[in-house]
């Protein structure tokens, strides 16, 4: 109820009268039944608590409550994954960069988006497969050792093709 401009309090004191009136029908069924509220209240949930349908629906929040439990664990099982995956990611990489080091390469942060728009030199070597390289072209500044690296891997294919 909204109370009316002049009549403040107007909702509780009909809260007060819903409350009294309320009072009064418990005494009411406490004399009746000569049975208190709270003996009611037990006998009431005793016999909701033999009926089927209470008894189902109890079944199935159980059945609820471990699917929950078990989909938690799951969730949490992944994430470990996750995280796993991530950090073996990050060890890859660590040693990605150091055996490029050691090759005396320098390893360059880049997702492959950003090698898609550079041209890709592609050079054939005749084998009896007739298999394809692709090998990245790289910066013009740094072409030369990258071409004597290159040449040395093709003469060194080359040689193992005739062995």
């Amino acid at each position: 109820m909204s109370s009316l401009p002049g009549c403040i309090g107007l909702d509780a004191a009909t809260a007060t009268v819903e409350s009294e009136e309320i009072a009064e029908l418990q005494q009411a069924v406490v004399e009746e039944l000569g049975i208190s509220m709270e003996e009611l209240r037990h006998f009431i949930d005793e016999e909701l608590e033999k009926m089927d349908c209470v008894q189902q629906r109890k079944k199935q929040l159980a059945e609820l409550e471990t699917w929950v439990i078990q989909k938690e664990s799951e969730v949490a099982h992944v994430d470990q994954l996750f995280d796993d995956a991530s950090r073996a990611v990050t060890n890859c990489e660590s040693l990605v960069k150091d055996f490029y080091s050691k090759l005396g390469l320098q390893y360059r942060d880049s997702s492959s988006e950003d090698e898609s728009s550079r041209p890709t030199e592609i050079i054939e070597i005749p084998d009896e497969d007739d298999d394809v390289l692709s090998i990245d072209s790289g910066d013009a500044g740094s072409r030369t050792p990258k071409d004597q690296k290159l040449r040395e891997a093709m003469a060194a294919l080359r040689k193992s093709a005739q062995d």
